[in-house]
């Protein structure tokens, strides 16, 4: 076999190497989360559309999340406050805003490039002094009941503590079979 050969071997095990590990460190560091962290949900500000869809890939969102459950549990203030961010969100990726809190909240939006474990606590003028993240998310499908994006609203772990550790949807419980007997 010529050299060129040798290479292309050497390359496409190098790759397959490469998928194994980052899928094992993808694991351990999902396992980590949902074994260490809050059990909570977040509210959809904005997700890539295949999320919305039927299919396989594992994709990043963004969500708002607050870890006063009173906060968190307030449904209208929540999905108000990501309709809010979206509006503050430019075609152009321009910072857009009257406020300087809204410029804040644009730039923000301004960058769509996922990074694990980001969380950006949101201006309190614009919060209306709640404290309230925008978060970065990742969201697994198997994760979620039909396997696809279906509401506002996302189950998820965060652990609080630790601004590197990733933030990712977490399993929608199982209703309990009701057996006869019971």
């Amino acid at each position: 076999m010529p050299i060129w050969g040798w290479v292309c071997v050497a390359l496409t095990v190098a790759a397959v190497a490469f998928v194994v590990y980052a899928n094992v460190v993808d694991r351990k560091r999902r396992a980590r989360t949902l074994e260490q962290g809050d059990k909570t949900h977040g509210w959809l500000v904005q997700a890539n559309s295949a999320l919305f869809e039927d299919g396989h890939m594992d994709l990043p969102a963004l969500v708002v999340i607050s870890p006063d459950p009173d906060t968190n549990d307030d449904e209208e203030f929540m999905t108000d406050l990501a309709a809010r961010i979206m509006d503050l969100k430019s075609e152009a990726g321009r910072v857009i805003g009257r406020t300087k809190a809204e410029r804040a909240v644009s730039k923000l939006m301004s960058d769509e490039t996922y990074i694990e474990g980001r969380r950006d606590r949101l201006p309190d003028e614009f919060t209306d002094g709640r404290e309230v993240y925008l978060a970065h998310i990742f969201i697994y499908r198997d994760h979620l009941p039909l396997k696809r994006l279906e509401d506002r609203q996302v189950l998820c772990a965060v652990v609080w503590d630790d601004d590197a550790a990733m933030i990712c949807t977490r399993p929608v419980p199982r209703k309990r079979r009701r057996r006869d007997d019971d």
